[in-house]
This record gives C-alpha cells, sequence and structure tokens, in this order.
C-alpha cells in the first residue's frame, strides 16, 4: 500500500470528525452566557434591636376615694371606665354630721404629704447636681423624679380628702380629685360605708406600662429609650412612648428584667386598663450596613454573602451585629458600595463570571 492511498483513508476520517464538531449550521457549538443575577449597591442604614413585653396600661397616680364621714349611700353617679373631671359628683351619701374626727385626719394627712413631697423634690434637685458632675447615673435622677411624681400623686389626693371632709355635712357629695377615669365603685345605694372606698379614680395626665423585658437587654436598657405601644382595640395603631425607669438586676422568678414606660393619653385615645403590646428600642445603629436575612447563606462556619466583583461572583464570609424585622446588620465582609447579589446566588461558587440583569 502506498502513502497516498494511506492518506486518502485518513483525510476523509479526520474531515468527518471536523464536521460532527459542528453545530447544525456548520459552525462551532456556541457557549452558554453566564448566569444571569440581580445586584443592589450596598448602602448605610439605621437599625434597632427591639426587645417586646404584653402590658396593660395604668393612670399615672389611682386615687382611693373615701367619704369624710360615715354615711350611707343614696345615689351612686358614675360607672367603671367613665371619664370625670376634678370636682365631679360621684356619689351621694347622707352622713351623721360628725366632721372633727374626719378633719383632724384629713389635714394630718395633708401635712405628711407636703413633707413627704418637698423631700422628693429636694431630692430630685440634689440628683440632678450630682448628675452634671457625673456622680449618679440618669437612672438614678429618672427614678428620683418618679418618686417625686408619686409624692405628688399623694398631696393631691391627701388635699382631696380634706376637701371632701370640709364640704360633708348633712347630705354629702363624694367628687372626683383628679381629671381621670373611674377603675371601680364599690358604693351601692341602701349600703352604709364607714371606713371603706366608694370609689378609685386613675389619673389621665399620663399612662405608665409596667413590662418584663428579656434578660439579653439588660446591659442596653436604660432611662431615656424610646418605645411604642400596639393597641388590638385600635386596630393596631402604635403610639409613642419613653422608658423612665429600668431594674438594675433581673427578676429571680421570671429571669427577665423589669422596666417602665411612660405614654402620653393621645388626647383620650389611650386610657388606664388598655392592653397591647410594647416594643422598647434596646439599641440603635445609625450608620449600619444592613441586608435583608434571605440574602445571608448559613454555613457550619457562620454566614456568607456573594457579591459581584469584575464580573465574576466573590464569596465573602460575614459577621452579624443586631437583627429587626427580618434584616440584620454587616459588622464586617460587607462594605457601603459594594455589589451585593440579591437575586441568583444559590448556586454561585467563588470566581463563577456572572451576568447583571439590574
Amino acid at each position: 500500500m502506498t502513502m497516498y492511498s494511506s492518506l486518502g483513508r485518513i483525510v476523509p476520517a479526520v474531515a468527518a470528525l471536523l464536521l460532527a464538531a459542528c453545530g447544525p449550521g456548520g459552525g462551532a457549538q456556541e457557549e452558554e452566557p453566564p448566569p444571569a443575577v440581580a445586584v443592589e449597591v450596598v448602602q448605610t442604614t439605621s437599625i434597632s434591636s427591639i426587645a417586646y413585653a404584653n402590658t396593660r396600661l395604668e393612670g399615672s397616680g389611682e386615687a382611693m376615694v373615701y367619704p369624710g364621714t360615715p354615711g350611707t349611700v343614696m345615689e351612686v353617679l358614675v360607672s367603671e371606665g367613665d371619664r370625670v373631671e376634678k370636682g365631679q359628683r360621684l356619689v351621694r351619701m347622707d352622713t351623721d354630721g360628725q366632721m372633727a374626727a374626719a378633719l383632724s385626719g384629713a389635714r394630718a394627712s395633708v401635712e405628711a404629704a407636703r413633707i413627704n413631697m418637698e423631700n422628693a423634690r429636694r431630692d430630685l434637685e440634689r440628683l440632678s447636681v450630682l448628675q452634671e458632675a457625673g456622680a449618679v447615673s440618669s437612672q438614678q435622677v429618672e427614678q428620683a423624679r418618679a418618686g417625686v411624681e408619686a409624692a405628688q400623686a399623694q398631696y393631691d389626693q391627701a388635699r382631696a380628702g380634706l376637701e371632701q371632709a370640709r364640704t360633708a355635712a348633712g347630705t354629702s357629695w363624694i367628687a372626683a380629685p383628679f381629671d381621670g377615669t373611674v377603675v371601680r365603685v364599690w358604693a351601692t345605694e341602701g349600703e352604709m360605708i364607714s371606713g371603706m372606698p366608694v370609689a378609685s379614680v386613675a389619673s389621665d395626665s399620663f399612662l405608665t406600662a409596667r413590662i418584663l423585658l428579656p434578660e439579653e437587654a439588660v446591659y442596653d436598657l436604660e432611662p431615656g429609650l424610646p418605645a411604642f405601644i400596639e393597641v388590638p382595640a385600635l386596630d393596631g395603631e402604635a403610639f409613642p412612648g419613653v422608658v423612665t425607669a429600668v431594674s438594675s438586676a433581673v427578676d429571680a422568678q421570671s429571669g427577665l428584667v423589669p422596666a417602665r414606660v411612660r405614654f402620653e393619653t393621645a388626647g383620650g385615645r389611650l386610657r388606664p386598663g388598655t392592653s397591647g403590646r410594647v416594643a422598647v428600642q434596646v439599641r440603635t445603629v445609625d450608620e449600619a450596613v444592613a441586608v435583608e436575612e434571605s440574602m445571608l447563606k448559613r454555613t457550619r462556619e457562620g454566614f456568607q454573602v456573594a457579591v459581584v466583583e469584575n464580573g465574576a461572583a466573590e464569596i465573602r464570609d460575614v459577621e452579624l451585629g443586631i437583627s429587626n424585622r427580618g434584616k440584620v446588620e454587616i459588622t464586617s465582609g460587607l462594605e457601603p458600595g459594594d455589589s451585593l447579589i440579591v437575586r441568583g446566588q444559590g448556586s454561585l461558587a467563588g470566581g463563577d463570571e456572572v451576568r447583571v440583569v439590574r
């Protein structure tokens, strides 16, 4: 066999192989394009760590309303939940007219309450000066302020009792000591009352929520933190408030941290006894890098995100900070201006070429 005859058989075979490698149109087979991904440019934002607690609002001060002297209930003019104004008549009683003992006791109560209120005010002034010098904490000042408010309420109640004792005679009207809401009514017509309250009234100048928060918040909680309450009875509407006092210790029985939050009455829309869910902004980071939790990939070592760098996917390990409502703070591994892959990152590996679609 000659060399030429051998070449005659080899050339057609090579041609056949080259033809098989070509596409239907006779050209080379096209490569698949890189996977498409969507990206967002990372920007800074504000994110807060939130602690939640269910509560029932209390009036800023609740006064038990007593008759000036023993007597028989003739008429009850209010019911639980009624809003009343200072001086408004609550109960009419028929008394025996023996006023001396009642007046003496009422005067003594007013004097004791006045001294207590003045002492509380002096304590607040002293602690405020010490706070400016850095000698006491803001929590101590807030507790002293709460003490002044409580002493003021006691003084107002004592003065109201004295006024009732002065005006009680023959036929006696029991009046509301201040603007507020009737919480309880004990008096019933025809009942003889001696040393027992006829009703209680809660002041609505502001409202207080006593709450218990998770133990992990104990080091971040402090007076002055913003809060809000969502009220189911008002279709979940939220009302702003502020933390006024925080316990420095965890409650031994519940394992939670006691705190107190103050709310305004919002023109009477919030009332004593209203229930709702309080949210306290425990810690806020203003210039934070935060992403949706769905952008994170969990690994055995922690979490990762995918970014686009020079047309290729780059997988980065990240460290997390606080989270809130589906968003989480990234404390390292991601910077403002990075192109974060927000869709299509699930099957990517580091170095894969990608095609950005938006």
